[in-house]
């Protein structure tokens, strides 16, 4: 069972696994097939990069030395299929959740909770708000969000029975108001040409498709374009820490960029707004900007 923090992890280990067995043992490849499981997993929960006043803080309260304590937050939803090969641990007495399949609640997590971030970090890292506590304080990032979960990202979620939507979405900006969590903008914020397709694209492409207003995902987009500037609104400099800083560098428009726009760098509607609100978080800021959305 894989818990690598990417879509249908199951079904990639599985792939990986058996590509590579085939290589050097057919039979065992087969037998792999017939009788094992792999069933994907979802694990949704705020875990920052431990940093040394981590490590100092929780080295004073245990009174000895921790070199790598791991930080995370109260909440935490595990999700995985009921798909196994001989039984399995009752793990739903920890709080697990065993489904079907995971694919709804990984869209959920992507979107809800990745892209919700991901907006909230280009937006509070190029105004100077160093953690995500910081930012969502702010009231007009914090309607923002909230506008853009409710009106732009549930919309397209896939059906999720027994799930409250409007109170995950309460919960969820709790969660981001967490102070103790320190959850830096700068770590949320790299390696964006990874993470814009799956936890803000998608989504794009399902309200384009439907003829539905993007304003605020395009908002978001902008964002990421801003943050490739590599200095915020207070004059401070940083490094954009992404694989593809250096192609990202040398294309003009960004959205033209086709290893992570594909197609939506000829949808003239998305080119359109996300150029508008560039220009806008250019000219303006992003507290002006945020306060005319």
């Amino acid at each position: 069972m894989s818990l690598d923090n990417l879509p249908s992890n199951g079904e990639v280990l599985r792939e990986r696994l058996l590509a590579h067995v085939r290589e050097h043992d057919a039979g065992l490849a087969d037998w792999i097939e017939a009788r094992c499981a792999f069933p994907c997993s979802m694990v949704d929960r705020i875990v920052p990069r431990t940093t040394d006043d981590d490590r100092a803080r929780i080295s004073a309260h245990l009174g000895f030395d921790d070199a790598w304590p791991v930080v995370g937050e109260p909440f935490f939803d595990w999700v995985i299929e009921d798909r196994f090969a001989a039984g399995r641990p009752e793990w739903q007495h920890g709080g697990a959740r065993f489904v079907a399949d995971a694919k709804p609640f990984e869209t959920l997590k992507l979107r809800m909770v990745n892209g919700s971030h991901s907006a909230l970090a280009y937006l509070g890292a190029m105004a100077g708000w160093r953690t995500v506590d910081v930012a969502i304080a702010q009231p007009a990032l914090r309607s923002y969000v909230d506008a853009l979960l409710r009106d732009e990202v549930a919309p397209t979620l896939p059906a999720l029975p027994g799930l409250d939507l409007d109170d995950y979405r309460a919960r969820l900006l709790q969660r981001f108001a967490n102070p103790a969590l320190q959850h830096k903008t700068a770590q949320i914020a790299m390696d964006g040409s990874q993470k814009l397709p799956q936890r803000l694209l998608g989504t794009v492409r399902d309200r384009l498709r439907a003829g539905l207003p993007i304003e605020r995902l395009a908002l978001a987009v902008a964002a990421w374009i801003h943050y490739q500037r590599g200095v915020d609104e207070t004059g401070a400099r940083y490094e954009v820490q992404d694989p593809l800083a250096a192609e990202l560098a040398r294309t003009e428009p960004l959205t033209s960029f086709a290893p992570v726009f594909g197609e939506l760098g000829g949808e003239d509607r998305f080119v359109s707004v996300v150029a508008r609100w560039t220009r806008s978080l250019r000219e303006r800021g992003v507290l002006a900007t945020l306060e005319s959305i």
